[in-house]
């Protein structure tokens, strides 16, 4: 049986933002399961809840999660035995929280809690957690001045930010709103999940 990989998009977005992703890790042998969550509509305890009842309930489980989802990602393989925690991979996520998200609290009506909770950092990993990040660099400095953003970003999370608590990080010329999309993205999200490193 194959190792299932669990992919999850972010904020505001659907699972049809993450199809070429889960398409990859299917043609490289891994079964994706790819679910739609209500992003906009609950916190990030209450989305980590709904997810659950998807966790395989055997073999090996990795995760591969865009900006929230990348947060949720790492709730949920927390929630599985150590010995069925696979790898994960963060693409853009705001690990140390997102000075934007600060900037953007007033749309917490329309985006909901979890936008508020992105403004902060994220409780510390399991440090035994395999966790890849990917962040993008790709943001126009001019465009740091409406974000807030300092150093290199990807328009919506610092480098700093996305590499968070992880061990595996890889900068890549992205934005954050088609990172998920391109091709190295993908194929270095599948060549974590297989070998541990990109």
């Amino acid at each position: 049986m194959s190792d299932w990989v669990i992919i999850l998009h972010g904020l505001g977005r659907s699972a049809a933002s993450m199809r070429r992703m889960a398409h990859a890790a299917s043609a490289a042998g891994f079964t994706p399961l790819c679910p739609d969550y209500p992003s906009h509509r609950d916190d990030l305890a209450t989305l980590a809840r709904q997810l659950a009842p998807l966790l395989p309930e055997t073999g090996l489980v990795h995760f591969i999660g865009h900006s929230l989802g990348g947060i949720l990602a790492l709730r949920l393989a927390e929630m599985l035995p150590a010995a069925r925690r696979g790898r994960i991979v963060q693409l853009g996520a705001p690990n140390l929280g997102s000075s934007l998200a600060k900037r953007s609290a007033l749309l917490a009506p329309v985006l909901g809690p979890a936008l508020l909770e992105l403004t902060r950092e994220q409780p510390k990993p399991d440090p035994a957690l395999c966790i890849g990040a990917i962040a993008g660099t790709a943001a126009l400095p001019l465009y740091d001045v409406l974000t807030g953003l300092k150093g290199p970003n990807d328009g919506k999370v610092s480098l700093t930010s996305a590499f968070g608590h992880a061990r595996h990080c890889l900068a890549l010329k992205l934005t954050h709103f088609k990172m998920m999309d391109s091709p190295e993205a993908i194929a270095a999200s599948i060549r974590f999940l297989q070998q541990g490193r990109f």
